[in-house]
């Protein structure tokens, strides 16, 4: 599973897997030509998501075939053939039998045109940790949405569409691509007004969490029978927009942040069999090659990154936008975890002591000075309490209204200084964009997100390594 889930190698053979990397061609220089695209595919539970995913990455060879024949066989045991695709991404018991995804899973696939990283991810609430953080690490939000009768006005009833769009915006997620599973459900049947329907309802909550966008794919599609994902559909002929994988070839290249030294934020962390400390995240900043000393933050902790790869293959550096495995000396497994970064010693990534942020409220009666919810920023989640509240914005001026408001309520734009409860790295937006923007959660909801403004750090720790 460790394998699967990283792009390693399995057993003894280090050679490449050939699972995560279809039509390659035999060629590490064809693949290393395409745009590298990181996608998040999220959406309510039991929207699809996981089945859809799994149809696009069979129909594009994307499994590595004996493990996906011990899928099917298992599935066919078990009378669930249906699930076939699906379980070669949910791999835990407990997703199995619940029929629900639990823990977020890559998978890598190809087109014509680009290489993608998928995550897929969880839909229940009460995991959001878990599509959060993944959130963090994308450049294209899949968000997957269900056509079938009830289960669309239950989505939107509970607030979860609305809610997963204004986490993508808040995450940083620049491009959003809409997909419309159960089309062949017997409540639609392929209707063409069930579509439109949707397809107007998820433009208006796009635009109103901040997206500005022209043109918003919006696609109709079937992931059991795999309807318009990687081929235009003979059942929905009235649509004629791209098909799935058309509409994500169609964003291109992603536009990466200029050079600046080394960012990688962690987002697991194994200790596999015959290889030891591997961790896995992707390069928000910088670039990272074999043989370099990195140091972590929280702990001051020194490694080498003994190799780089991506997909099963090895990679000579991994630069912005890179989604990687890092197999690291130097340090065990137990001593890192989820959230914390990776930076080089020519600028070490500091822990924050406090920090100010300009927050916009979404839905509370009345943050006050003291409040102490959490916050999901990159890879990480810690408690954070809002020290002071400094002054109410004008939202339409930009310009400070009041000084030390006693609250902020739903819709309002305050000045804050916020202080950790946890030990965590952030940077400034300005600086760091990917580590200067988090959301604020309470209750299992996103109920405000902020902008990092100025961090006060703490010292940087001696260095340390075993």
């Amino acid at each position: 599973k460790f394998c699967q889930t990283l792009g390693l190698p399995s057993g003894g053979d280090r050679g490449d897997r050939g699972a995560s990397v279809p039509g390659r061609r035999g060629s590490f220089i064809y693949a290393m030509a395409k745009a590298q695209v990181s996608l998040a595919v999220i959406g309510p539970s039991q929207s699809g998501k996981t089945t859809a995913l799994g149809q696009v990455s069979a129909s594009l060879d994307a499994f590595d075939p004996e493990a996906h024949r011990q899928v099917q066989d298992l599935a066919w045991e078990l009378g669930r053939p249906a699930y076939a695709n699906g379980w070669m991404l949910d791999r835990l018991q407990d997703e199995r039998e619940l029929g629900s995804t639990v823990m977020s899973s890559m998978q890598r696939f190809e087109t014509s045109k680009c290489s993608y990283c998928a995550f897929d991810t969880p839909g229940r609430q009460d995991l959001a940790r878990n599509y959060l953080s993944v959130m963090s690490l994308a450049d294209v939000a899949v968000l997957v949405v269900s056509a079938a009768q009830g289960e669309w006005e239950a989505a939107v009833d509970s607030g979860t569409v609305k809610g997963l769009a204004l986490d993508s915006f808040t995450m940083g997620i620049k491009h959003v691509v809409v997909w419309v599973t159960k089309m062949d459900d017997y409540t639609v049947q392929f209707d063409s007004a069930r579509y439109e329907e949707i397809k107007k309802a998820m433009t208006a909550f796009l635009k109103e969490v901040g997206y500005k966008l022209k043109d918003l794919p919006v696609v109709p599609v079937a992931g059991l029978s795999g309807e318009n994902l990687t081929s235009k559909s003979s059942e929905m002929s009235w649509y004629a927009g791209h098909c799935a994988i058309e509409a994500l070839d169609s964003l291109g290249e992603m536009n990466r942040p200029a050079e600046k030294p080394l960012r990688l934020p962690v987002l697991k962390v194994h200790d596999v069999p015959d290889v030891g400390c591997v961790i896995v995240g992707r390069v928000e900043t910088g670039s990272l090659r074999p043989g370099i000393k990195v140091i972590f933050s929280p702990s001051g902790l020194v490694a080498e990154v003994k190799s780089l790869l991506r997909a099963g293959k090895k990679l000579s550096e991994a630069q912005g936008g890179d989604v990687v495995s890092v197999n690291l000396s130097g340090v065990e497994a137990c001593e890192l975890r989820r959230g914390m970064v990776a930076s080089s010693s020519s600028d070490v990534a500091a822990d924050a002591e406090s920090f100010m942020a300009q927050v916009v409220v979404f839905d509370h009666p009345g943050i006050r000075a003291g409040y102490c919810p959490a916050i999901m920023v990159h890879t990480s989640q810690v408690p954070c309490e809002f020290e002071e509240l400094l002054s109410r914005v004008d939202r339409k001026t930009g310009n400070d209204a009041e000084a030390h408001p006693a609250s902020a309520k739903s819709g309002e734009v305050v000045k804050v200084k916020m202080r950790p409860r946890g030990l965590v790295c952030v940077e400034s937006f300005s600086a760091y964009p990917p580590l200067g923007r988090f959301a604020i959660r309470d209750h299992g909801k996103t109920v405000g997100v902020g902008v990092i403004k100025e961090v006060t750090k703490r010292p940087v720790p001696k260095p340390r390594s075993e």
